[in-house]
């Protein structure tokens, strides 16, 4: 059974789905029969590079062409749709990438045609060629023959050799907009008696990120999965995608500060057998468009659960680090607590309180900040879940007494601390490190928040 994506694949210029100023060009290059020895075919995969190199093809070499055309009925188009016409080699430069390959194409570039009018050569993903394959090919293309044509296709032109480059005429492929994804689809379903909500046309049109191709493949899966009648659930089902609800809990747990709940929704997410990228990757799209709503509440959420979606996508311990990064994530917001202490007037107490307050607005979420920016999570964290107060000369951090790891890590690093938060505020004072035996009953409760079950309270 021939796929969606080769059975719908436009044989014509007037069939192309988007790419106007594509259709555009070579209509008005044949017309006035000004063909380039050589294009590179630039652009995101799936979007019609190598369908729009078979097209020119057929229109070179169509024996009766429809003024510039290719009649799809003589053999020479239907040799070219076959990938058997002698005259058009394609060749997959992701796989035959070497040297010996583009020597084959010098060696038989100056013969006659065997077929057609035209030898057309087509390299996909061309940007996969050796320096040496390179450089053969740019002999070739400083002095074709007439009656020779070559096409580039890339997703990254950015690799081809600048002396390559100003030898093609280079044409831009875009992602296909979703309005025209969205038509295509309809056609399709409609001609193979397809049953689908808009809804799921519209899911299917946003995961295939502007390329058609990869739009009707996941159509294709859809159908094997659901059949003829489609409703959004069977697409979101058939790709793996996270409910809505589940990334509006995630959200809320973020806003809420409530990294308990949080790490149990990774682990349900997880062990559901969810993909943890899909889930990082639908909270970000989330993320972007509450922050087009002009919600900027969720802003600061974005570059963390961006640096979480890189660190894990080639590493085996996925769950790990995507906890790992959530718990950083929550770092960021320092516990804050008053020591108990009778000697301490109820004055005072909001005094130091309101001072606080104030480190923590001016001074020491920057530094936390600068922390993170520097990568050095030991510092990073292990602050985090200190109490810090400040005067005009000194700056005291207390730890709990059950953060004697901590406490002991930022002893060591006290220099290091002082010299940071000089070059940040331009003010020398001495930090003063000790560990408390007491501590105010708010920061246990963050603690148990933080840790769950694992983190028991022994009263005497």
């Amino acid at each position: 059974m021939e796929t969606l994506y080769r059975k719908y694949r436009p044989k014509k210029f007037l069939e192309l789905v988007g790419q106007s100023h594509v259709k555009k060009l070579f209509v008005n290059s044949l017309k006035n029969k000004e063909i380039s020895h050589a294009y590179i075919f630039a652009g995101p995969r799936g979007t019609g590079k190598t369908t729009v190199a078979r097209i020119l093809a057929k229109s070179l070499n169509c024996e009766n062409p429809q003024e510039i055309e290719p009649c799809n009925m003589c053999n020479a188009c239907i040799s070219i749709d076959k990938g058997n016409f002698m005259d058009v080699l394609e060749l997959d430069a992701a796989s035959n990438r070497g040297i010996d390959e583009i020597r084959k194409i010098r060696e038989t570039v100056n013969y006659h045609t065997a077929q057609g009018k035209y030898k057309v050569y087509i390299i996909d993903e061309a940007h996969m060629l050796t320096k040496e394959a390179f450089n053969a090919l740019l002999k070739t293309l400083e002095e074709p023959p007439s009656n020779v044509v070559f096409i580039l296709a890339t997703t990254n032109p950015e690799k081809i050799p600048q002396t390559i480059i100003s030898r093609c005429q280079v044409i831009d492929f875009k992602n296909i907009s979703n309005k025209d994804i969205i038509k295509r689809l309809e056609f399709v379903c409609e001609n193979e008696g397809i049953k689908i909500s808009h809804e799921a046309i519209v899911e299917i049109s946003k995961r295939a990120n502007g390329g058609l191709r990869d739009a009707l493949t996941i159509l294709e899966q859809v159908i094997n999965s659901a059949g003829k009648d489609i409703k959004i659930e069977d697409v979101r089902e058939t790709l793996g995608l996270i409910p809505d609800t589940i990334i509006e809990k995630l959200l809320e747990n973020l806003e809420n500060n409530d990294i308990k709940s949080t790490l149990k929704l990774i682990d349900e997410v997880y062990y559901s057998g969810k993909n943890l990228e899909i889930f990082l990757y639908q909270t970000i799209e989330k993320l972007i468009s509450l922050v087009e709503e002009n919600n900027h509440n969720y802003i600061h959420f974005l570059k963390p659960i961006s640096e979480i979606l890189k660190d894990i996508k080639y590493s085996e311990e996925k769950i790990t680090l995507v906890k790992l990064g959530f718990i950083s994530l929550f770092a960021t917001q320092p516990i804050y607590i008053q020591p108990k202490n009778k000697e301490i007037s109820q004055n005072d107490s909001k005094n130091a309180e309101r001072k606080a307050e104030k480190i923590e607005e001016k001074n020491f979420q920057k530094l936390l900040e600068e922390l993170k920016l520097k990568g050095d999570l030991s510092l990073f964290v292990g602050l985090s879940f200190a109490n810090i107060f400040e005067d005009d000369e000194k700056i005291k951090i207390t730890f709990p007494d059950n953060r004697k790891l901590h406490y002991e890590i930022i002893k060591e690093k006290k220099g290091e601390i002082e010299k940071l938060y000089y070059e940040k505020f331009g003010k020398r004072k001495n930090i003063e490190i000790s560990i408390s035996e007491s501590q105010g009953d708010d920061v246990l409760e963050k603690l148990k928040t933080l840790f769950g079950e694992q983190f028991k309270i022994e009263e005497d």
